[in-house]
């Protein structure tokens, strides 16, 4: 018995009650040898484990070196249609352009035609009015005449 014993037992704890603590902290106090046998599955346990990691960032750098390399390829292709949807639409654009160029001369043709045709009917009315000024002036000059004569006759 030790000396912790002794003092349970001075303490009012029978001896009984002193020898069942003592058999049970016994039975759960571990030994310099079962921390060591657990040292050793520990350390076990981790190299194992590190041996898994490594394998597992192995394949995960491959498959990350995979995916980049799909990935560049993926970026190559779509950079090629870009380049050629590009020159799709530069060529639109130019055909677009050509067409409103067309348009643009055509209309301006079709404007100046218009153009020389309302001044042709134009001059046609000015000719018509410069006529019909004429005339009312005849007109008003026999009327006037003939009131004159009316009023110099009597």
């Amino acid at each position: 018995m030790t000396n912790a014993a002794f003092k349970l037992e001075d303490s009012g704890f029978s001896r009984e009650q002193v020898d069942a603590l003592s058999e049970f902290m016994d039975g759960s106090v571990a030994t310099k040898a079962d921390i060591e046998r657990l040292d050793g599955k520990i350390t076990a346990e981790i190299a194992e484990l590190s041996g898994e990691i490594k394998e597992v960032r192995s394949e995960l750098s491959g498959e990350i070196k995979e995916v980049r390399g799909e990935l560049k390829a993926d970026i190559a292709e779509l950079s090629g249609e870009i380049k050629e949807v590009r020159g799709e639409l530069k060529a639109q654009g130019e055909r677009l352009d050509g067409e409103i160029k067309a348009i643009r001369t055509e209309l301006s043709g079709e404007i100046k035609e218009v153009r020389g045709e309302l001044k042709a009917d134009i001059a046609g009315l000015n000719g018509r009015i410069n006529l019909i000024y004429w005339m009312l002036g005849v007109s008003v000059a026999g009327i006037v005449s003939l009131v004159i004569k009316a009023f110099t006759a009597s």
